[in-house]
């Protein structure tokens, strides 16, 4: 009987668990940065048939003010031209970015620019895709020596971004470390900061006097 519901309890895990990375698939959050907008079109369209939740911008500045990684000055500069609203604003930065795909050529900062602005940032364990309809060797292995996942030539197909998925689950495995990590620290703080206040609440009992027993008074004594 003990073996039947072991064996009942690991299938019932591992059903789960499938059903958990089949729920994960259809979170994927890719954040895709291109200045063209038939391209981002095409390239938002790909990633919706792969069950992906896209967030499409046109420049690498967008993209940083997405991240929360613009500067003070070039945050007044670009959220005064920002096509993003304040409710917007406030709705991405509860959203996850499990993917970062960016052109490589796009005026003003150019793809590797972005590149490295995020992998120099806290976002730098999240994947970043290069794109480029030019196929030049040299930008290439630049691009992946700065820490690029891939870099795809346009344009880009369905088999593409399926080459993309590893990366993907990677992303998502690397997000549930970090979330159980910090669950653990708080953990630990927690019971730090119990252990502590039931340290001082020992500390002032020892500390406080005791009471000293008193006789109860004899109001009156009989006479026999």
């Amino acid at each position: 009987m003990e073996l039947k519901s072991d064996i009942e309890d690991t299938l019932t895990q591992q059903k789960q668990q499938k059903q958990e990375q089949q729920q994960e698939q259809h979170h994927f959050h890719v954040l895709a940065v291109d200045d063209s907008l038939i391209d981002r079109k095409l390239l938002e369209k790909l990633l919706k048939v792969s069950s992906c939740q896209v967030t499409c911008v046109e420049s690498g500045d967008k993209a940083l003010e997405y991240l929360g990684l613009l500067d003070g000055l070039e945050c007044d500069a670009t959220l005064s031209s920002s096509s993003f609203s304040s409710t917007q604003s406030s709705k991405q930065e509860g959203l996850r970015v499990n993917m970062i795909m960016t052109d490589y050529c796009m005026p003003g900062m150019s793809g590797y620019d972005l590149l490295k602005r995020v992998k120099g940032s806290s976002w730098k364990d999240v994947p970043v895709v290069l794109m480029s309809s030019e196929n030049v060797p040299s930008r290439i292995s630049m691009c992946l020596e700065e820490g690029a996942e891939e870099f795809l030539l346009k344009p880009l197909q369905l088999s593409d971004l399926e080459k993309l998925q590893p990366h993907l689950l990677k992303s998502i495995d690397h997000s549930c470390e970090n979330n159980t990590k910090s669950n653990k620290d708080k953990n630990v703080d927690d019971d730090n900061n119990n252990c502590k206040s039931n340290n001082k609440l020992s500390k002032r009992k020892a500390m406080s006097p005791e009471t000293p027993e008193r006789r109860p008074k004899l109001k009156g004594l009989a006479v026999l």
